[in-house]
Parts: C-alpha cells; sequence; structure tokens
C-alpha cells in the first residue's frame, strides 16, 4: 500500500512541477497573457474567461494568479 502512495505522490509532484516550470512562460506567451504582477486576480480571472477557450484555460489562469500582484501567497512562487 505504502509503495502505491508513494509512486502515486511521485507522479503528482512530477505533473505539478510541469505546470509551473516551463510550461507557464510557454503558456503566457502563447496566448500574449498581461504581465501579472501588475494585474489583480481579478483583472487576470476576467482576462482568462474572455481570452482562454481551450483545455490550457485552468492551467494558464492558476500561473497567472500565482503572480497576480495582489496574491498574498505571492512569496512562494517569487523565485519562479
Amino acid at each position: 500500500m505504502s509503495k502505491k502512495l508513494i509512486i502515486s505522490s511521485a507522479v503528482l509532484f512530477t505533473l505539478i512541477g510541469n505546470v509551473y516550470g516551463a510550461d507557464c512562460k510557454a503558456l503566457m506567451s502563447q496566448y500574449n497573457a498581461p504581465d501579472p504582477s501588475i494585474k489583480t486576480m481579478k483583472q487576470l480571472k476576467r482576462w482568462c474567461k474572455r481570452k482562454v477557450k481551450d483545455s490550457n484555460k485552468a492551467a494558464l489562469e492558476k500561473c497567472l494568479i500565482d503572480r497576480a500582484a495582489d496574491n498574498p501567497n505571492k512569496a512562494t512562487v517569487a523565485g519562479q
């Protein structure tokens, strides 16, 4: 049972790492996203709602909101 938990955790962390790594910058440039450091979370959500209509919407929105100017958890992603 513990081996399955370790393997599933490793897979999950790998997927999360891929979303936040280079994929984030690639998605932002692909959609010509605004600079999240000067926009609020609400502005970024509205932008995603209007501009992104495919399966990348959730990943891109998460990337932008994590880096938003008014995000209280911004310090946790500042190094990325």
